[in-house]
């Protein structure tokens, strides 16, 4: 059997495998990522074995998988290839559950919903499923193409392989086209094949420069939380429900959020109703009671503890140093 012929067997061997998602039990995708693994998992039920173009460097290897053995998943960059075999990058998102990845020296980093990360084959770097977690579901591509390789690299070295990715982002709209193409092959030819991967490589390196240059990022999310926490009145913003609308559970976020604006949502969010609380104080006769309940406060007691925390004096004494 020729090589492309051989390479396309075992692409389709790999999308019907039973660790292909929804062919078994697997963790629960948080909100943001049940439609999108829904998606994909409608794609894996009919793959095709693809055209006679259908080569690795032409086109990708790509699927979605659940991994619920520790036993049986762990794959190690310095060990994936033979003498014969071209090098590779795998990309690599979390739709539920969660893995770990880690590179040599480093200490080893957690990868659920909102994660994502690329491995360069070769590289000193292992991910696996680690004792304690109730599974990993994710969606994976393998690019074969030189040049692209090359470009991801470069990126990789400068900005580390593990980054967020919320469900809108770009670079995840990118990979989903990527694994559901793979299972479909409904690219008109391997121009269209390129165009898609080409699409992703430059995705992932802007998302790259908006890591590293946030300014932009940060005044829109600034601007968005405070927009939130000023709308809701008495109700309380928790970080928790910002999580799950940016499909991320509650510790990348804050991660997520302290990385592009330098404070945590949690302090952010304190320090907005503080500043519309000190408003009401000096603009209104409201009792400070009322104020601490407007302000999203649990009552009277708890205002008057983190006003003084964050203004080194009470409420009353700020409200009577500016009448």
């Amino acid at each position: 059997m020729k090589t492309a012929q051989r390479w396309r067997r075992s692409s389709l061997e790999v999308q019907t495998s039973e660790v292909v998602a929804g062919r078994g039990p697997g963790p629960e995708p948080p909100p943001a990522w049940a439609a999108r693994l829904s998606q994909l998992v409608d794609a894996a039920r009919e793959p095709q074995e693809g055209p006679s173009w259908w080569t690795p460097m032409n086109a990708y290897f790509g699927s979605v998988e659940t991994r619920t053995d520790p036993q049986g998943y762990h794959w190690d960059g310095m060990k994936r290839l033979g003498r014969r075999d071209h090098p590779l990058v795998f990309f690599q998102f979390t739709l539920a559950g969660w893995g770990q990845f880690e590179l040599h020296g480093h200490p080893p980093q957690r990868v659920p919903p909102g994660t994502s990360f690329f491995a360069v084959v070769p590289s000193r770097h292992r991910y696996y499923l680690p004792e304690g977690s109730p599974g990993w579901t994710f969606g994976w591509i393998g690019i074969y193409h030189p040049y692209l390789i090359r470009r991801i690299a470069k990126q990789v070295a400068a900005t580390g392989p593990v980054l967020p990715t919320p469900p809108g982002s770009a670079l995840i709209a990118r990979a989903m086209r990527l694994v559901r193409g793979a299972f479909r092959k409904d690219f008109r030819d391997r121009f269209d094949v390129e165009l898609a991967l080409f699409e992703f490589t430059v995705a992932f390196e802007r998302l790259a420069r908006e890591l590293r240059h946030p300014e932009g990022e940060r005044e829109g999310l600034l601007d968005e939380l405070r927009g939130r926490v000023l709308a809701g009145g008495r109700r309380a913003l928790g970080v928790g429900v910002l999580a799950a609308e940016h499909g991320m559970s509650r510790s990348a976020y804050s991660h997520f959020f302290r990385a592009r604006t330098g404070t945590s949502p949690a302090h952010f969010m304190t320090e907005i109703r503080i500043q519309e609380a000190e408003r009401l104080l000096v603009t209104t006769r409201q009792p400070i009671a009322e104020i601490a309940g407007a302000c999203g406060f649990a009552d009277a007691t708890h205002f008057g503890k983190v006003f003084r925390r964050l203004r080194h004096q009470s409420p009353a004494v700020y409200r009577r140093s500016l009448a």
